[in-house]
């Protein structure tokens, strides 16, 4: 493996970078094409959307188009990241994080639709049905698109739990041993980061996100072991 110079990096970075970008511009012009039909999935637990200024339609749907592109296109963007690390790695830590990669992804792209298409309704439903006669709602366009994405991300970022438990084991800085022995703690943190994270009160919707939680957890125990043993 020979050691690149600093410039080599650099190039490196920007190669991988114009690849994202060129890959980015079609689907963002995809996106934006179909933001319509985009606009009408996500904002379905609310109904109708506003605006208050003469731009701001425009802006939501270039916002929306951007976001959309971004979410589609984030395995060809995870896929970047690794071919730019990739010469500085060993074979066996290859392994390692082609395998928090792949299962990055596919947990990213579950806790996302998880919000999206369970959660973040639900929770949108229970906060609506507080209006009254002479309370009702008016929802800005921009701040349900906001609300959307803290939604989303915290969910797909939450579900890298297992992910991070595992590489920490397989590069030894963590033993498996003490996920299991501070799985009543973790347990309780989850209910009470749920109850925080999740728009509502109720319990069901906590336990929506809380159990999934609970079990990728276990999962990421599992591999832990798994992994720390082989590596």
């Amino acid at each position: 493996m020979r050691e690149q110079t600093f410039w080599e990096h650099v190039g490196e970075l920007r190669k991988r970078i114009i690849y994202i970008v060129i890959f980015l511009i079609p689907v963002f012009i995809a996106c934006f094409v179909f933001s319509n039909k985009i606009l009408q999935i996500v904002s379905k637990p609310i109904g109708t959307l506003y605006f208050f200024s003469p731009i701001e339609a425009f802006s939501v749907k270039l916002k929306l188009a951007f976001l959309s592109s971004i979410f589609m296109s984030f395995p060809f963007i995870a896929f970047q990241i690794w071919k730019f690390i990739e010469p500085a790695l060993f074979s066996n830590e290859k392994l390692i994080l082609i395998f928090g990669l792949l299962s990055s992804i596919l947990l990213f792209y579950l806790g996302s639709s998880l919000s999206i298409f369970i959660i973040t309704p639900i929770g949108v439903k229970f906060l609506m049905s507080f209006s009254e006669e002479n309370l009702r709602a008016l929802i800005r366009a921009d701040d349900y698109l906001n609300f959307l994405l803290f939604m989303t991300l915290s969910f797909g970022l939450l579900f890298q739990i297992p992910i991070v438990m595992t590489i920490l084991s397989a590069l030894k800085v963590v033993e498996p041993s003490l996920y299991s022995k501070h799985r009543k703690i973790i347990i309780l943190l989850i209910f009470i980061g749920s109850a925080i994270i999740t728009p509502t009160v109720d319990a069901f919707s906590m336990l929506l996100l809380a159990i999934p939680l609970i079990i990728i957890y276990e999962i990421g125990i599992i591999f832990s072991k798994i992994f720390y043993k082989s590596s």
